[in-house]
Parts: C-alpha cells; structure tokens; sequence
C-alpha cells in the first residue's frame, strides 16, 4: 500500500519535477523573451518561478501563482512567439532568435501539460480521499 503523503497529493503539494519544470520555464522564457522584446518581459514569467519557489511553505497560495502564472506565460508566449515564428519567416535559415522563440513554446507547452496532470491528480486524491469506496 503507497502512502500518498509521501508524493506530496494529499497535502496539496506539487512533486518537485513539475515545479523545477516551471522554474526553469519561466527563467529560459524570461531571457529568452528579453533577447527579442526588451528586458521588460523578464516580468512575464515572475509569477510562475515565485509560486513554484513558494508552493511548498504555502501550498495554496503557491498553487494559484503556479496556475496564475502559467496562464499568464501561455498567453503572451503562444501569443507573441508563435506570431514572431510567423513573421520572420527568413527562408530556410533557422536564426537563434527562432530557436531560442521555439524552445520557449515547447517548454510552456510542457510545463502548461505537467502542470494540469498535477492539478488533476491533486483533485482525483482528494476525492478519492472525501469518498471511500
């Protein structure tokens, strides 16, 4: 029998890998993003790093950053990414600013679908927990 305390899904924390996952998202877009749109957007993803930081000490709080600022890195990302991937459309030559725009899609992507499988789990624990069969 496997005691769910010990992968953090009754107490409401997300496991280490999705929340090293969102750091390192949310710092690779925040230089990446400030390459092609200024050092402003390094802002863009603080939330997303500070909830995942926090979440463990303050498990609801941290959730509701992560989840916060995982919407907030998918819009702008998939908004001004995949619109900068369109418009430099430069031939056959794959600049580093395209890569460096590409990497950071894939990685929200990655982190956006680690992130709900959390929640999701998170959720069955708890109703499995509230509703004993």
């Amino acid at each position: 029998m496997q005691d769910h305390k010990s992968d953090g899904q009754t107490t409401g924390i997300i496991l280490d890998r999705t929340r090293w996952l969102a750091v390192a998202t949310g710092l690779f877009t925040g230089v990446a993003g400030s390459f092609g749109l200024g050092l402003g957007f390094a802002t863009v993803p603080i939330f997303l790093i500070v909830g995942a930081i926090i979440q463990p000490r303050f498990p609801r709080t941290g959730r509701g950053l992560v989840c916060a600022g995982a919407l907030w890195l998918t819009f702008w990302v998939f908004d001004v990414g995949v619109l900068m991937l369109l418009e430099r459309h430069s031939g056959d030559r794959l600049g580093v600013a395209n890569v460096l725009t590409l990497v950071s899609v894939l990685l929200v992507t990655l982190c956006d679908l680690a992130i709900v499988i959390e929640e999701v789990r998170m959720k069955n624990t708890v109703q499995g927990l509230n509703h004993p069969r």
